[in-house]
């Protein structure tokens, strides 16, 4: 079977007291040396610095601080509008199927709690998984996504997302092929402000630069309804520049919000999820 684990990481400090692999904002674990803190701060005979604690002039005890590790929550929130049900060189929802078990195997192997939300034009999640750590929960869910096929008229849903996210900040993956106005991703990017969102894009390169040529059956990417087109050299060459304005003008706005979009076209590569966390 084909590895689909990917490694991710945070730049911030999670607020968790449980233990777990990500940098915490808790003192008093068994990781690297933070600091030396006062003792009536943290009062903890076990990490008494006696040289600290004799050397201080006014007399005060000094106790070493370790940092902690704490789990998060992860969530995948997906976009099940129609034009997520398109077909080219791969299915975006057997790519969105893909990507969500490798993150319910990354999650489990990094020990944090995931969730997934699948919302289109309706308020009431088309698929909802609560956080867990059960494996086999969010695999079926996988399962489901496989077979499933997104005919919602618009991805309006997902400014309800919030509501079925934690209260706690998170790691949101939101998966999308982004095919709606950029004003309406403007309001949800601010709507999930509090928790840090990483876009992944999914396009298939028939979009952009479909292999036909002549009389073609095409697919609106807003409202997934189809119609036939004669593919001229010329129309291919504007879809193709089409495509091209509109990634930059993704990655122009999403910069804004601090965050470079993921760009998995045709499948889904785990190693490029991986060198996403880890460049630079």
């Amino acid at each position: 079977m084909k590895r689909k684990e990917f490694h991710y990481r945070l730049a911030w400090r999670t607020d968790g007291v449980q233990p777990g692999a990500h940098p915490s904002r808790q003192g008093g674990g068994v990781h690297a040396f933070q600091r030396l803190v006062p003792f009536l701060a943290h009062p903890d005979p076990r990490r008494l610095h006696l040289r600290a604690s004799l050397g201080d002039p006014a007399g005060h005890y000094w106790v070493r601080l370790h940092e902690q590790r704490g789990r998060i929550t992860v969530h995948a929130l997906a976009d099940l509008s129609a034009s997520m049900g398109y077909r080219g060189r791969a299915s975006k929802t057997a790519v969105l199927a893909d990507f969500t078990e490798g993150l319910a195997l990354s999650s489990n192997r990094t020990g944090d709690a995931m969730g997934f939300v699948g919302l289109s034009d309706r308020g009431v999640p088309d698929f909802l998984l609560p956080p867990t750590r059960q494996v086999g929960a969010a695999l079926k869910l996988a399962e489901r996504l496989r077979r499933f096929r997104p005919r919602g008229g618009s991805a309006r849903g997902l400014l309800h997302a919030v509501r079925y996210l934690p209260s706690s900040r998170g790691l949101v993956f939101l998966l999308s092929d982004f095919h709606f106005p950029l004003g309406f991703l403007k309001q949800l990017m601010e709507s999930l402000a509090h928790h840090d969102v990483v876009p992944v894009v999914l396009w298939d390169p028939e979009e952009s630069a479909p292999e036909a040529s002549g009389l073609a059956r095409m697919q609106d990417m807003e409202n997934g309804m189809e119609r036939l087109m004669w593919l001229r050299p010329a129309l291919r060459t504007r879809l193709s520049q089409t495509f091209q304005e509109r990634r930059d003008r993704l990655v122009a706005m999403l910069r804004g919000f601090g965050r470079e979009p993921l760009f998995l076209s045709g499948g889904f590569d785990p190693d490029a999820v991986t060198r996403y966390f880890h460049a630079g």
